[in-house]
């Protein structure tokens, strides 16, 4: 038989909240959290720009030979260019839902547009330091080009055979969260023909 102990997390309550840095689309909060056991803790985390960071959406898209879509781009934080799948924001327009979203982003940063999307999963980034929120994957293999992609985008398209992606996320050589889970996803489902 197992004994339950009384748990801190049975109660936790926020006694204290304040906003400390909201700026540029990130939002700082600093909370003070009461627990059950009466102890005091300062929790620090990013919240978004609203009242609480919404959810992302990523897209691991394919061309009919494999190739999965790759954006590049320049991230100041680690000062070199980084592979990642398009990704951004969901709910960024009113009402939307995170398939309206997940084509909107695959259209503003790769030009491409697609006839059909399917849910593979999701996750959350570092839930101890953002959130909440979580970040739905779609796959799709029917791409459809539409148009140029949104001038404020600073990202560079690449097409890479997915056998080299699944490689270099193996090896640690891409490191984008949204990219390595969406190829291991890819994979585990055995969602390409090859």
């Amino acid at each position: 038989m197992v004994c339950a102990l009384p748990s801190k997390f049975d109660e936790v309550k926020v006694i204290e909240s304040r906003v400390v840095y909201n700026k540029h689309g990130r939002r700082v909060v600093e909370d003070i959290l009461q627990f059950a056991d009466g102890s005091t803790h300062e929790w620090v985390y990013f919240a978004g720009a609203g009242p609480a960071i919404g959810g992302a959406v990523a897209v691991a898209a394919f061309t009919e030979d494999d190739k999965m879509i790759l954006t590049r781009q320049y991230r100041h934080p680690f000062r070199k260019i980084i592979y990642d799948i398009p990704a951004g924001g969901g709910g960024a327009q009113d009402n939307e839902t995170p398939e309206q979203a997940a084509l909107r982003e695959l259209e503003e940063e790769t030009g491409y547009t697609a006839e059909k999307l399917e849910w593979i999963g999701r996750f959350t980034w570092a839930p101890s330091y953002i959130g909440p929120g979580t970040v739905e994957i779609f796959f799709t293999k029917s791409l459809k080009p539409k148009g140029d992609f949104d001038s404020n985008e600073i990202a560079e398209i690449e097409l890479m055979d997915f056998n080299e992606v699944l490689e270099k996320v193996l090896r640690g050589e891409f490191i984008d969260s949204a990219l390595v889970i969406a190829t291991l996803l890819v994979a585990v489902q055995g969602l390409l023909s090859s």
